[in-house]
């Protein structure tokens, strides 16, 4: 009888343990799944965009450093992509700040969302003669609103409001126009800085390759 009642007791406990560790295996099972869904989500929809944006920038400002290719360009287009390159990664830094994206982002890769708010091209404009609500108006013409989300505005879109006939668009934006091409050198070398700086971050946290090459 105690043989029997010791059988039953020692199944009864091992069947409670064995519940207990499929529970936490399927929790633990449950929270990478989650993390890994959230880390496709942030690279996806926000650090690929991001980091495409930076490295757009860059090579925008290397060509005006430099002057490669821009006796090529009209006026008109050099004005209008300069101003979307520009307004598309500020786009997207605001877009990071309405979405908190920051806070996010460390839980995942651990220092990247610090990383990144202290690396914003924003805190780079800091200039007398860029003011603070230029750059507001220069990120905000390049987010379009989608239900209860913000993206950035295609370069087409950008144009289309930019080129409308009495576009207010273009008369909101001359001053941020008119301040990212007074950029001393001096600031453009520290932005292309910060820009290379920041795509490569992301690129060593996600594996994401970079597309700037180092020299």
């Amino acid at each position: 009888m105690f043989d029997f009642v010791s059988t039953i007791a020692a199944a009864l406990i091992g069947s409670i343990i064995g519940s207990v560790g499929a529970v936490l295996a399927d929790h633990w099972l449950t929270g990478r799944t989650e993390k890994s869904h959230r880390r496709e989500i942030l690279v996806q929809r926000y650090l690929f965009q991001l980091q495409d944006a930076l490295e757009l920038l860059y090579y925008r400002l290397h060509n005006l450093t430099f002057r490669v290719g821009q006796d090529a360009m009209n006026d008109e287009y050099f004005e209008e992509s300069t101003l979307y390159a520009f307004g598309r990664v500020l786009a997207i830094e605001r877009i990071f700040a309405f979405e908190a994206v920051y806070p996010q982002l460390d839980p995942i890769y651990s220092g990247l969302g610090k990383f990144l708010k202290e690396h914003r091209i924003e805190r780079q404009l800091l200039s007398p003669y860029f003011y603070q609500y230029d750059r507001v108006s220069l990120a905000e013409a390049a987010i379009e609103h989608e239900g209860d989300s913000f993206r950035p505005r295609t370069y087409l879109e950008f144009r289309w409001r930019y080129e409308a006939e009495n576009s207010p668009e273009k008369q909101w934006l001359a001053p941020a126009s008119n301040a990212i091409q007074a950029l001393p050198t001096s600031e453009m070398d520290a932005l292309l800085t910060t820009l290379k700086t920041a795509a490569k971050g992301i690129a060593e946290k996600t594996g994401i390759d970079s597309s700037i090459v180092d020299k």
